[in-house]
Protein backbone atom coordinates (compact mmCIF):
# COMPACT_ATOMS: atom_id res chain seq x y z
CA UNK A 1 0.00 0.00 0.00
CA UNK A 2 1.72 3.45 -1.27
CA UNK A 3 1.85 5.96 1.79
CA UNK A 4 1.79 9.75 1.16
CA UNK A 5 2.33 12.56 3.02
CA UNK A 6 2.69 16.13 2.09
CA UNK A 7 3.99 18.68 4.56
CA UNK A 8 3.00 22.89 3.48
CA UNK A 9 5.17 25.33 5.69
CA UNK A 10 3.13 27.98 4.23
CA UNK A 11 0.61 29.80 1.67
CA UNK A 12 -2.15 26.85 0.33
CA UNK A 13 -5.86 27.52 0.30
CA UNK A 14 -5.57 29.61 3.68
CA UNK A 15 -3.39 32.15 2.01
CA UNK A 16 -4.17 32.30 -1.79
CA UNK A 17 -6.73 30.76 -4.25
CA UNK A 18 -5.91 28.33 -6.36
CA UNK A 19 -2.92 27.62 -5.06
CA UNK A 20 -0.39 25.30 -6.51
CA UNK A 21 0.12 22.88 -3.42
CA UNK A 22 -3.25 22.08 -3.04
CA UNK A 23 -3.37 21.12 -6.91
CA UNK A 24 -0.63 19.16 -6.65
CA UNK A 25 -1.81 17.40 -3.40
CA UNK A 26 -4.81 16.43 -5.13
CA UNK A 27 -2.73 14.97 -8.08
CA UNK A 28 -1.07 12.44 -5.96
CA UNK A 29 -4.18 10.25 -6.12
CA UNK A 30 -4.55 10.42 -9.14
CA UNK A 31 -7.80 9.35 -9.34
CA UNK A 32 -9.99 10.88 -12.01
CA UNK A 33 -13.30 10.85 -10.04
CA UNK A 34 -14.07 13.38 -7.61
CA UNK A 35 -11.57 12.90 -3.94
CA UNK A 36 -13.00 12.69 -0.69
CA UNK A 37 -11.20 15.06 1.22
CA UNK A 38 -11.40 15.94 5.03
CA UNK A 39 -10.42 19.30 6.84
CA UNK A 40 -8.93 18.94 10.35
CA UNK A 41 -8.93 22.16 11.97
CA UNK A 42 -7.70 20.95 15.47
CA UNK A 43 -5.21 23.65 15.88
CA UNK A 44 -7.23 26.48 15.44
CA UNK A 45 -9.82 25.24 17.50
CA UNK A 46 -12.32 24.21 14.61
CA UNK A 47 -12.71 27.84 13.72
CA UNK A 48 -15.40 27.84 11.32
CA UNK A 49 -13.85 30.68 8.81
CA UNK A 50 -10.70 28.18 8.27
CA UNK A 51 -13.43 25.34 7.67
CA UNK A 52 -15.52 27.22 5.37
CA UNK A 53 -12.06 28.55 3.44
CA UNK A 54 -11.34 25.01 2.51
CA UNK A 55 -14.77 24.28 1.53
CA UNK A 56 -14.73 27.04 -1.00
CA UNK A 57 -11.20 25.82 -1.98
CA UNK A 58 -12.25 22.13 -2.56
CA UNK A 59 -15.98 22.54 -3.73
CA UNK A 60 -15.24 20.63 -7.04
CA UNK A 61 -14.09 17.43 -4.46
CA UNK A 62 -16.58 15.66 -1.87
CA UNK A 63 -15.27 17.86 0.94
CA UNK A 64 -16.01 17.99 4.39
CA UNK A 65 -14.25 18.28 8.03
CA UNK A 66 -13.74 16.87 11.12
CA UNK A 67 -14.39 18.27 14.35
CA UNK A 68 -13.08 17.98 17.95
CA UNK A 69 -16.28 16.03 18.81
CA UNK A 70 -16.44 13.69 15.52
CA UNK A 71 -13.03 12.26 17.29
CA UNK A 72 -15.92 10.32 20.23
CA UNK A 73 -17.70 8.82 17.16
CA UNK A 74 -17.96 5.26 17.67
CA UNK A 75 -17.03 4.86 14.12
CA UNK A 76 -14.38 7.75 13.13
CA UNK A 77 -11.86 5.01 11.96
CA UNK A 78 -13.76 3.73 9.63
CA UNK A 79 -15.07 7.52 8.70
CA UNK A 80 -11.65 8.41 8.04
CA UNK A 81 -10.40 5.42 6.36
CA UNK A 82 -13.00 5.93 3.48
CA UNK A 83 -11.20 9.09 2.82
CA UNK A 84 -8.51 9.76 -0.19
CA UNK A 85 -7.11 12.82 1.57
CA UNK A 86 -6.99 14.20 5.24
CA UNK A 87 -6.00 18.08 5.43
CA UNK A 88 -4.81 19.75 8.43
CA UNK A 89 -4.90 22.99 9.23
CA UNK A 90 -2.49 25.72 10.88
CA UNK A 91 -2.28 26.74 14.79
CA UNK A 92 -1.49 25.50 18.17
CA UNK A 93 0.40 22.18 17.57
CA UNK A 94 0.72 20.96 20.90
CA UNK A 95 -3.14 21.71 21.77
CA UNK A 96 -3.45 19.53 18.54
CA UNK A 97 -1.76 16.74 19.46
CA UNK A 98 -3.25 16.79 23.04
CA UNK A 99 -6.45 16.83 21.78
CA UNK A 100 -6.12 14.15 19.48
CA UNK A 101 -3.71 12.26 22.20
CA UNK A 102 -6.93 12.32 24.59
CA UNK A 103 -9.56 11.24 21.75
CA UNK A 104 -6.89 8.25 20.71
CA UNK A 105 -7.17 10.07 17.07
CA UNK A 106 -3.63 9.82 17.03
CA UNK A 107 -3.74 6.19 16.95
CA UNK A 108 -6.47 6.56 13.81
CA UNK A 109 -5.05 8.44 11.67
CA UNK A 110 -1.93 6.44 11.84
CA UNK A 111 -4.08 3.39 10.99
CA UNK A 112 -5.39 5.44 7.74
CA UNK A 113 -2.08 6.25 6.58
CA UNK A 114 -1.24 2.55 6.66
CA UNK A 115 -4.15 1.65 4.72
CA UNK A 116 -3.31 4.51 2.08
CA UNK A 117 -4.87 7.78 3.35
CA UNK A 118 -3.26 10.75 1.95
CA UNK A 119 -1.97 12.80 4.99
CA UNK A 120 -1.19 16.05 4.17
CA UNK A 121 -0.92 19.63 6.31
CA UNK A 122 0.05 23.23 6.68
CA UNK A 123 2.08 24.45 9.12
CA UNK A 124 1.24 22.87 12.23
CA UNK A 125 -0.05 20.00 10.33
CA UNK A 126 3.04 19.68 8.44
CA UNK A 127 5.26 19.04 11.55
CA UNK A 128 2.86 16.84 13.47
CA UNK A 129 3.68 13.88 11.20
CA UNK A 130 7.26 14.11 12.53
CA UNK A 131 8.82 12.18 15.63
CA UNK A 132 9.34 15.87 17.44
CA UNK A 133 8.11 19.05 17.18
CA UNK A 134 9.97 22.47 18.20
CA UNK A 135 7.51 24.85 18.29
CA UNK A 136 5.85 27.59 20.17
CA UNK A 137 4.86 26.98 24.42
CA UNK A 138 3.70 30.78 24.59
CA UNK A 139 4.58 33.84 23.09
CA UNK A 140 7.97 34.23 23.89
CA UNK A 141 9.30 30.67 24.08
CA UNK A 142 9.62 27.66 22.35
CA UNK A 143 10.01 23.75 23.36
CA UNK A 144 10.30 20.27 22.17
CA UNK A 145 7.33 17.67 22.35
CA UNK A 146 6.23 14.26 20.66
CA UNK A 147 5.09 14.18 17.52
CA UNK A 148 3.21 11.33 16.22
CA UNK A 149 6.16 9.89 14.68
CA UNK A 150 5.17 8.49 11.44
CA UNK A 151 8.07 10.46 9.71
CA UNK A 152 11.79 10.37 11.35
CA UNK A 153 13.17 13.89 12.57
CA UNK A 154 11.95 17.34 12.97
CA UNK A 155 10.81 20.00 10.72
CA UNK A 156 10.03 23.76 11.16
CA UNK A 157 7.87 25.76 9.50
CA UNK A 158 8.22 29.31 8.83
CA UNK A 159 11.94 29.60 9.13
CA UNK A 160 11.99 32.30 6.87
CA UNK A 161 10.50 34.25 10.47
CA UNK A 162 14.04 35.07 12.09
CA UNK A 163 12.24 34.77 15.94
CA UNK A 164 11.84 31.30 14.81
CA UNK A 165 14.82 30.16 13.04
CA UNK A 166 17.12 31.60 15.40
CA UNK A 167 14.89 29.81 18.43
CA UNK A 168 15.19 26.67 15.98
CA UNK A 169 18.90 26.61 15.05
CA UNK A 170 19.68 27.02 18.33
CA UNK A 171 17.63 23.92 19.71
CA UNK A 172 18.89 21.70 16.50
CA UNK A 173 22.86 22.62 17.56
CA UNK A 174 22.26 19.72 20.19
CA UNK A 175 20.15 17.48 18.23
CA UNK A 176 22.28 14.14 17.04
CA UNK A 177 18.98 13.54 14.43
CA UNK A 178 20.32 14.59 11.02
CA UNK A 179 16.67 14.48 9.70
CA UNK A 180 15.82 18.49 10.45
CA UNK A 181 13.72 20.16 7.61
CA UNK A 182 13.72 23.34 7.66
CA UNK A 183 11.47 25.52 5.07
CA UNK A 184 10.57 28.74 4.44
CA UNK A 185 6.91 29.72 3.55
CA UNK A 186 7.18 28.59 -0.09
CA UNK A 187 8.56 25.24 0.69
CA UNK A 188 6.91 22.33 0.68
CA UNK A 189 7.62 18.35 1.02
CA UNK A 190 6.41 15.36 -0.41
CA UNK A 191 7.15 11.89 1.54
CA UNK A 192 6.13 8.49 0.08
CA UNK A 193 6.31 5.35 1.60
CA UNK A 194 7.97 7.66 4.57
CA UNK A 195 11.20 8.74 2.22
CA UNK A 196 11.78 12.07 0.88
CA UNK A 197 10.47 12.16 -2.88
CA UNK A 198 10.07 15.63 -3.82
CA UNK A 199 10.96 19.40 -2.44
CA UNK A 200 8.08 21.88 -3.91
CA UNK A 201 8.91 25.07 -3.95
CA UNK A 202 6.28 27.38 -5.40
Amino acid sequence: MERNILAISGGGFSKEEKAYIDEYLLKISRKEKKLKIAFIATASDDTQEYINKFYETFKTEQASHITIQDFESTNIQEIINSLDIVYVGGGNTQYMLRTWQRAHFDAVLRNAYRNGVILAGISAGAMCWFDTCFSEKNGEEYEEFKGLGILKGTLCPHYNDEKRRKAFDHWAKAQKDSNLYTLDDNVNLHFRNEKLIARIIV
